[in-house]
């Protein structure tokens, strides 16, 4: 691609909004992409500070590009990071979810690759998927204005597809390292494709650093240069992220540490509460608050498996609410679709296990219902910060049964504040036993007769077996089975079929063009890497 002009630079701000960077009117490929591009629109006075993106040494065509997506001042985290990014220090950046972490790596990646454009440029790593396409899209919509090429390597597509975009070595590959792993044992060629990588970013450093990623992980950076720049993000601080920078200082590698929330407090804009509800009236409790207390708001219902979730979605969908369902059982083209579809709010209520609790932003979500506190109070966190995001209120509602009592404290103690007590009025509940218990019963008489429950013991198997296979370091088999590491869902939790997908779904994307072909001198920093 064309390098863009250089020279002054201009004001800017973090990738957010619907448009994309120097794009054109309708019809533009920029215009394209920031149309797919879930970014939201921070308030400016928020973010008002007197430093600017220019200020912060971004190239003028970048920021321009930024101002574009209705963006006019950096956050904290952005105003810290960018600067030592752009000087190819390596860094951990931590702060609060709706930040703006995603711009700290993307902005500077793209200045640099701007002068030198070359793939692999960058790897990010994610772990989960539906994080990778939203990491993808603000690259392409930043990037735009330089015909960047992204590649998603995720679960759920073709291995043989992405196998080969990869040998053709797109400038941005963003990866769950479960594929991408997968992809590195059947072809070791592929290998080469990373040699001159120069930016590593593992994106939710806290989740990819667990036990659920130790196989898959260490085999990828171990392809990568030793000489790469590598970023953590995430927005809390955990003692594997704190192990890991204390072994790079320990092997000679500088390593900042760059922290926007100290304190690890919640946002401040962020109200939450709880309901003590017995299992048995849960559903009920479901109904009643969305229809009594949250009948026009955008809320996303967190529960703990994908077996509830389904109920859950199928149950409220019956009960006539504007609802759709995500969970790692369902196929790609459905997953993406469900979001597509909260995203454009033609359904207010999204419910969700895990995979939706990190990285997402999906703008003006105004209410988080947790059905049931989560075991770790990281997943808490990431959960809670799907709502106020960029400086906007929102709530967190959970409905707590006797069994979530001894969670109560640790969650206070990491966020550092009380719970608070929501008031409900029981009788208004119960009012709606019958009508919600009905539709219940329906819903799990749909879900029985559909072979839903057959369909998770199957597909849980299938997990344990690729979990066998990649311990075994054997070949993948073909390119249908789930390739991610194990995601967010409970443990056992399987998904969709592609034949069970939803009505309308978008068709598979179209394949990428492949970069145009530069000619590089013999020893550059790209060298060979066509």
């Amino acid at each position: 691609p064309p390098a863009p002009p250089e020279g002054e630079e201009a004001e800017g701000a973090e990738p957010g909004g619907e448009g994309a960077p120097n794009g054109d009117a309708d019809g533009s490929p920029a215009a394209d992409a920031a149309s797919r591009t879930p970014v939201a629109r921070a308030p400016e006075a928020l973010f008002k500070t007197d430093t600017t993106f220019a200020k912060l040494g971004l190239a003028r065509w970048l920021v321009e590009g930024c101002e574009k997506l209705g963006m006019r001042y950096p956050t904290d985290i952005q105003v810290m990071s960018i600067p030592p990014v752009l000087a190819g220090k390596n860094v951990v950046g931590n702060s609060k979810t709706g930040s703006g972490k995603t711009a700290c790596y993307c902005l500077p990646a793209l200045h640099h690759l701007s002068k030198d454009p070359y793939g692999v440029f960058a790897l990010v790593l994610t772990p989960v998927r539906e994080l990778a396409f939203q990491v993808a899209e603000n690259f392409r919509a930043l990037g735009a204005g330089i015909g960047v090429e992204v590649l998603e390597v995720v679960g759920g597509r073709d291995m043989l597809y992405q196998g080969r975009m990869i040998a053709e070595r797109k400038h941005i590959v963003v990866a769950t390292p479960g594929r991408l792993a997968d992809l590195l044992r059947g072809d070791p060629g592929l290998a080469q494709a990373f040699r001159h990588l120069r930016i590593c970013v593992l994106d939710e450093a806290d989740r990819l650093l667990t036990q659920a990623f130790e196989e898959d992980l260490p085999e990828i950076l171990a392809v990568l240069p030793k000489t790469r720049q590598t970023l953590l993000f995430s927005a809390t601080i955990t003692k594997s992220i704190e192990r890991l920078r204390e072994r790079l200082i320990a092997d000679g590698k500088e390593l900042l540490l760059l922290d926007a929330n100290p304190r690890d407090e919640s946002l401040d804009t962020l109200t939450q509460e709880y309901i003590f509800v017995p299992k048995t009236v849960q559903m009920c409790y479901i109904h009643y608050l969305l229809k009594e207390h949250f009948p026009q708001d955008s809320c996303i219902l967190f529960a703990p498996t994908i077996k509830l979730c389904q109920l859950l979605t199928t149950t409220m969908e019956l009960l006539g609410f504007p609802v759709t369902g995500l969970h790692s059982l369902q196929s790609q083209r459905r997953r993406q679709a469900c979001l597509n579809k909260f995203r454009a709010g033609r359904a207010t209520i999204l419910v969700a296990t895990d995979v939706a609790g990190r990285g997402l932003d999906i703008p003006k979500v105004s209410v988080v219902i947790n059905v049931g506190l989560p075991l770790a109070t990281d997943d808490y966190v990431h959960r809670s910060g799907r709502t106020a995001r960029a400086g906007r209120p929102g709530l967190v509602v959970s409905l707590m049964t006797e069994r979530d009592v001894n969670k109560v404290h640790p969650i206070e103690e990491r966020i550092g504040k009380k719970l608070e007590l929501r008031e409900t009025v029981e009788e208004d509940a119960i009012k709606l036993l019958s009508k919600t218990a009905k539709a219940q019963q329906k819903a799990e008489l749909l879900l029985s007769e559909a072979g839903f429950e057959e369909k998770v013991e199957e597909h849980q198997a299938q997990r344990s077996e690729g979990k066998k296979k990649r311990k075994r370091k054997a070949k993948p088999e073909g390119s249908d089975g789930e390739a991610d590491a194990p995601e967010a869902d409970a443990p056992g939790a399987p998904a969709e079929p592609e034949g069970g997908g939803q009505a309308g779904a978008p068709p598979e994307a179209a394949p990428l063009k492949p970069p145009r072909k530069k000619r590089r001198a013999e020893g550059g920093v790209g060298a060979g890497a066509e």
